[in-house]
């Protein structure tokens, strides 16, 4: 084997996500993507303008920046565009980190939180949820007289939804900048209900805010994120930046939602009403929901077997949902919320699945 460096790397593996699904007749409810489709002929209408030489040259990414410090009420110099919320947090882990640091996150969360402390050789605290699904404040306030490197807080969180407030976002930006660790607010769901941390960048050097245009926005296919910080931050996380962050074809489907950003809106609005008319369906069968501010829901099916089999049943029916989590959270899977009409599938799906359970049991 030639590649002999880094060898603790051979340890970590890295699974490609799962592209065996039916896109076409499956409805798509286990990755948090925007449930429906966008209007036809949209592609068309964002290159219809473009210049003959537009895929001959290198990206100019100037309209994403603009667009984007308009839209945050920021300046230029405070935002650095990256890959996915993702690329971003390589970054941050590439910066700020010594092999050996300790940094924290709120944990069950996104998988590559974990993997880059792999790579980066990083001490990893999660911060777990209570059995009754709230947040480990005890926990987080032990971490913190460690002297870490770096927090990591989804706002809201996912599978399990934690959403907290810009004075309770204040008070973590408190304790954090206290103890000398950067805090880093992932506001990937952002657009579904909950308040933004961007507000506390004027005030606190040590935050930063994570964007993506995956959710809320509705078009993961572009693989296009941000991160937002006060100039001085945002100057030193730029030093290791591709040479170009961004692409032209990304750019030219972000300006365009940017510039028509009640679409976007529109959608979200819809998801928002979906999701609580869902969670009421739900109840009425006897399936507890958890989530007040994403376009998902953590469903709690009782046990993991349950939760298997109704995994089953929709994959059979090409309905696909996440789960079930593991270890302590086996008995939860997790559903994309769509527009109610999009999600009548699912309902009925879900009620068949009621009652051959019921006739299998004899209740």
């Amino acid at each position: 084997m030639f590649i002999q460096r880094k060898n603790f790397m051979r340890n970590l593996e890295r699974l490609r996500v799962s592209e065996g699904r039916d896109l076409i007749n499956g409805l798509r409810l286990d990755r948090n993507e925007k449930v429906d489709i966008w209007p036809q002929g949209m592609l068309a209408k964002i290159f219809k303008d473009k210049a003959d030489c537009f895929l001959s040259v290198y990206p100019e990414s100037s309209g994403v920046y603009e667009r984007l410090a308009k839209f945050h009420n920021v300046k230029e110099d405070e935002i650095i565009l990256c890959s996915g919320i993702d690329g971003g947090l390589k970054t941050l882990y590439e910066i700020m980190t010594e092999p050996g640091d300790l940094i924290g996150v709120a944990a069950p969360t996104y998988a590559m939180y974990q993997v880059y402390a792999k790579i980066f050789q990083l001490q990893l605290e999660e911060i777990l949820y209570t059995k009754d699904l709230q947040f480990g404040f005890e926990q987080f306030d032990d971490f913190l007289e460690k002297r870490p490197t770096m927090f990591f807080l989804p706002n809201p969180n996912q599978p399990i939804e934690s959403c907290f407030d810009l004075a309770q976002l204040e008070d973590f930006a408190q304790k954090t900048l206290d103890k000398n660790c950067l805090f880093i607010i992932d506001e990937a769901y952002h657009m579904f209900g909950s308040e933004s941390g961007i507000d506390l960048l004027s005030k606190y050097e040590n935050v930063v805010v994570a964007r993506t245009f995956s959710k809320g926005f509705g078009v993961p296919s572009i693989r296009l994120g941000y991160l937002i910080s006060n100039a001085s931050n945002i100057e030193m996380l730029t030093t290791t930046r591709m040479a170009h962050e961004s692409n032209s074809l990304s750019n030219a489907v972000a300006e365009y939602l940017l510039d028509n950003y009640e679409m976007v809106e529109d959608y979200n609005l819809n998801v928002v009403k979906a999701r609580n008319e869902i969670k009421e369906i739900l109840a009425s069968l006897g399936i507890n929901s958890h989530g007040e501010n994403g376009n998902y829901l953590l469903l709690d099916l009782g046990s993991e077997g349950r939760s298997k089999q109704y995994v089953k049943f929709m994959t059979d029916q090409k309905i696909y949902i996440k789960g079930p989590w593991k270890g302590d959270y086996a008995q939860y899977v997790t559903i994309t919320i769509g527009p109610i009409q999009l999600m009548e599938r699912f309902i009925i799906a879900t009620r068949e699945f009621l009652s051959k359970e019921a006739s299998k049991y004899g209740s």
